[in-house]
């Protein structure tokens, strides 16, 4: 049988115009694989009989019997039209019968992962640093290298086709190499001095502050998910450590001492809005009137007046104490610190807060924060607008004794 087999593929692939090379590349097999057929050295495989068949034109019983049969099962075709159909076939075979396993998918992902690490290091490194911006946090480059690192060894293990590699004592101790040196080298953007990071109560937004040797500090502002970029550089430098207390979701105070004057500054962080829409107003005109503690007591109260000799009383259970409205300094358009020298204040405008049309003005409703300035603790007192019950608190000047006082007007 394999005299008449081998004789036969030979005729067949002479009477098509093929050369063996030409018919081992149809097939998928070596040249070897070929002459060894026709020179009747051996059979080709079950699996390779309808393969070789149709590219020969014949059927495996034809094939079998090393000879075409008096009414042929199919008629030749031409190797010029049958080649891509053969190939075509082949192809659809060899992909139905591959199983994608879950470690495979999963080896996928992670070469992916690390793609995207590894893209956006060196999308800082050539585009970010030269825009002006830093990693959110310092030791962010260090752990994205070693995560982009280990993924690529995860993904080698995971799966099939590599694992044998990745599993070789020499390729996990370059790994574990290469894992130290990215982190090292990652290291080098760190930037010096002390970082604080405070994340706001609704986690919404992120301030960050850098303390350097020398004193100075500079806020950051977020940029992104993993980015911040310089905002502010405080107009002081800082003795020791800072207090930072987030006064709203969107409104952080940072006090410190300073070694210049030896007072106690404020700065205050804002990252939101009440305007709607409104792209800048003054805190102060929004806040005119007169508030109290919401409940009620009376023990806090404050009294903002515009127009000639503007400015704010504060009422608490110290005593009273007036500031004249050009001591007070806004930030952003959420608070203001009073007085500028050696401040004394912060006055917020809560979330509920929202401004009246003109811009001038704060709807019923809304209410402020009042909070002590200083480096111990201090618990803000929220105030809403007098006149919400029965009486309405108005805080009045006494010309004849100059001092401040609260009356009640019913």
């Amino acid at each position: 049988m394999e005299n008449k087999t081998g004789s036969f593929i030979a005729q067949r692939r002479k009477e098509l115009g093929l050369t063996q090379k030409q018919l081992s590349e149809i097939l998928g097999v070596t040249n070897k694989a070929v002459s060894k057929w026709e020179t009747n050295q051996g059979l080709p495989d079950v699996g390779m009989l309808s393969e070789l068949g149709k590219a020969l034109g014949v059927t495996v019983d034809e094939l079998l019997d090393g000879k075409k049969a008096e009414k042929p099962v199919m008629e030749t075709v031409p190797y010029e039209g049958s080649l891509l159909d053969i190939a075509v076939e082949r192809v659809e075979r060899k992909v139905s019968g591959m199983s994608v396993k879950p470690r495979d998918i999963a080896g996928v992902l992670c070469f992916l992962l690390a793609a995207g690490l590894l893209a956006v290091q060196g999308w800082y490194l050539f585009i970010g640093r030269a825009r002006g911006l830093v990693y959110l946090w310092n030791y962010i480059p260090a752990v994205m290298t070693g995560a982009a690192v280990l993924l690529l060894w995860i993904g080698g293990i995971c799966m099939r086709s590599l694992r044998h590699i990745w599993k070789k004592g020499r390729v996990m101790a370059a790994t574990a190499a290469l894992l130290i040196v990215g982190i090292a080298v990652s290291m080098v953007f760190r930037q010096e001095g002390r970082e604080i990071l405070r994340l706001s109560p609704d986690a919404s937004a992120v301030m960050r502050l850098n303390l350097e040797e020398n004193g100075r500090a500079v806020l950051y502002r977020q940029r992104g998910v993993l980015f911040a970029a310089q905002s502010d550089t405080f107009p002081f430098t800082v003795k020791d450590g800072v207090k930072i207390q987030w006064l709203e979701d969107d409104v952080c105070a940072i006090t410190y001492e300073s070694p210049d004057d030896g007072g106690i500054h404020q700065y205050v962080a804002t990252y939101g809005d009440r305007g709607g829409g409104i792209s800048y107003y003054y805190v102060f005109n929004a806040v005119h009137g007169e508030w109290e503690a919401e409940d009620g007591r009376g023990n806090y109260a404050v009294g903002v007046t515009d127009g000639p000799g503007a400015g704010i009383t504060v009422r608490t259970p110290g005593g009273t104490e007036s500031y004249a409205a050009e001591e007070c300094l806004q930030y952003g358009t959420l608070a203001i610190v009073f007085p500028r020298e050696n401040p004394q204040w912060t006055l917020v405008l809560n979330s509920d807060c929202e401004l009246d049309e003109s811009g001038s003005g704060i709807k019923d409703g809304g209410t402020l924060k009042l909070c002590r300035v200083g480096m111990e603790r201090t618990a803000p007192v929220t105030l809403e607008k007098a006149g919400i019950g029965n009486t309405t608190r108005l805080i009045s000047e006494d010309i004849d004794s100059g001092e401040t006082s609260l009356t009640d007007s019913y």
